[in-house]
């Protein structure tokens, strides 16, 4: 019961960030999941508690989509990140721990230095190239957000195309992701009660999320969750190397 609720509240927390900065719940879960599930289980339910709210924001904002600079970012992770995937369910758990440890460490360097100061521009061969770097990432461990938001947030005009542009986008990896592992066993019928309670929290954590979005300054929240998301990948690594 206790590492249902630690699952549970994490799912809160990271759609309480994602509600906020567009992306992060993923990044949230796979700290943690991994600790109560198997490395491709963790992935798998992340993907599907996610669908939950990237479906329901897909449908809603469907008309604000930029299809255009969706589609080569999305071509090239959907293509990468099928060989990744079955390519990683091959892999030793404890080696894809410490890979997403240091990633989640680089991640959070990168956006706390240089994310304001590199603007990529919206052209074709950078959504390719943007694509496939966060289709490695979707089909390691489910984590392709910092590069797909570093692409669409300039290449968009406004706020509601760039959530409904890059929600639609982690709709249709998630979906390839889950089937793929699905297929391979990441999921026991023991697991399943975990969905729907996950798409009610998760709906919470996007509701309160949003009621304080206007309230805190982005800067600092950014600095936040970018500390944390150090900080965590950091002791994953730590942890991983004195087991």
């Amino acid at each position: 019961m206790g590492s249902v609720i630690i699952v549970l509240s994490c799912v809160f927390v990271g759609a309480f960030l994602q509600a906020n900065i567009g992306f992060g719940f993923p990044i949230v879960a796979m700290i943690l999941f991994p600790r109560f599930f198997p490395f491709s289980t963790a992935v798998t339910l992340t993907q599907l508690i996610a669908m939950a709210s990237t479906g329901y924001l897909t449908a809603k904002y469907w008309n604000k989509i930029q299809w255009k600079a969706l589609f080569p970012l999305l071509f090239a992770s959907l293509a990468v990140a099928a060989f990744v995937t079955l390519f990683s369910l091959k892999v030793e758990q404890g080696k894809l721990v410490i890979v997403l440890g240091i990633s989640l460490v680089l991640i959070a360097l990168y956006f706390s230095i240089f994310s304001q100061s590199i603007h990529i521009q919206a052209k074709a061969c950078n959504g390719l190239l943007m694509g496939t770097l966060a289709g490695f990432g979707n089909g390691l461990f489910g984590i392709g957000g910092p590069p797909v938001a570093l692409y669409l947030l300039p290449a968009l005009p406004g706020k509601l195309e760039y959530l409904a542009t890059i929600q639609a986008y982690f709709f249709f990896c998630n979906l390839e992701s889950i089937v793929i592992r699905t297929l391979n066993g990441a999921l026991v019928v023991e697991q399943l009660y975990l969905i729907p309670l996950g798409w009610v929290v998760i709906g919470l954590g996007t509701f309160f999320g949003l009621k304080l979005f206007d309230k805190i300054p982005s800067h600092i929240l950014k600095r936040i969750v970018y500390l944390f998301v150090g900080l965590s990948g950091l002791w994953i690594v730590v942890e991983a190397l004195l087991q």
